[in-house]
């Protein structure tokens, strides 16, 4: 396959060295073992969060007091809608009994799981669809409990959008806690006494390491990594919008990859010039993110025929696709 990369992966021998597996382990042992008092520790250590786990309903109400009301629609919408379509999921799927032979009945109930663990993640942005998209579905499969848990935004509780989301979503429970010691809080049942039957959210490479060696004990959604984008494009394309593209997945965190796969040179040289002025543009933290993220995972490959540019997007498989 003769292609040429205008633009490699570095892969910084900063990000190779990184032990989340030794780390994850670590915490977990000690949490289990120390229970609540070595979850507090991790808070302050790691989020500096020394207020307490649990939530109460005032306290909701009062970090949430001043969220706009334009955003409070928007939230209580999308939540709605994510609701009903996972109750249109939840009856698409019917019980049923049938006799295979005669005498032998076979057939298949609906049983939701009795406590469900939902993590929103709120690092460096305040993930707001992810605690509707999680509460609310596992509300809508009749879940009786359904605990959240969030990162204390920036050592001040949980940011009051996510929280608000959380409230009108249906969580039961929330805890203020984020990373691997919220993970083991659900799955052991710490603050709570209710552990988890499964444990859905997205998460850093920690979160995504924490619920792999959980798997077993509580189930879990999926083991997801850094988000990743890939890109198919053609000299019709509009090297901007590309650019853009790019740049909004990288900003998400420094291992999340970005390709474009082009049979333009003109495009790929066009999109490489963009990317760090989009780059430079973003807030501070955000734009750290980024340009750790295009220069560590960033790459941009031309091909000479279309199905180069499919194999070369095959190899990758990345988890959003844009042609």
């Amino acid at each position: 396959m003769t292609v040429q990369y205008l633009k490699s992966a570095a892969h910084t021998a900063a990000r190779r060295g990184d032990d989340a597996p030794g780390v994850v382990a670590r915490m977990l042992e000690e949490i289990e073992r120390r229970r609540e008092p070595a979850v507090r520790e991790y808070a302050r250590r790691l989020d500096q969060w020394t207020g307490e786990m649990v939530l109460t309903p005032e306290e909701i109400e009062q970090r949430t007091r001043d969220v706009p009301a334009d955003i409070r629609r928007d939230i209580e919408l999308a939540a709605e809608r994510v609701f009903r379509f996972a109750l249109a999921q939840r009856h698409s799927i019917r019980e049923f009994e049938t006799e295979v032979v005669e005498g032998l009945f076979a057939g298949q109930k609906l049983v939701p799981v009795n406590v469900a663990g939902c993590y929103v993640p709120t690092g460096r942005y305040a993930h707001i669809a992810s605690a509707y998209m999680s509460i609310a579905t596992a509300k809508a499969a009749g879940v009786k409990t359904v605990i959240a848990a969030s990162t204390p935004y920036k050592g001040e509780g949980i940011h009051p959008y996510v929280l608000y989301a959380m409230k009108v979503a249906g969580a039961d429970t929330i805890l203020t806690l984020g990373g691997v010691q919220a993970i083991a809080a659900l799955a052991y049942g710490l603050f709570t006494g209710k552990p988890a039957d499964i444990i859905v959210g997205p998460g850093n490479k920690y979160v995504a390491e924490a619920k792999r060696v959980l798997f077993g004990r509580v189930g879990i959604d999926v083991l997801a990594g850094p988000t990743e984008i890939g890109i198919i494009a053609d000299d019709s394309a509009d090297a901007a919008l590309v650019a853009a593209d790019l740049v909004g997945q990288a900003e998400h965190g420094p291992d999340s990859p970005a390709w474009l796969a082009t049979l333009s040179r003109e495009l790929g040289e066009e999109v490489l010039r963009r990317v760090p002025a989009l780059i430079e543009k973003l807030p501070p933290l955000a734009r750290d993110t980024a340009a750790a993220a295009w220069r560590d995972n960033g790459e941009v490959v031309l091909c000479e025929t279309r199905e180069e540019v499919v194999e070369v997007s095959d190899r990758y498989a990345p988890e959003h696709l844009e042609v």
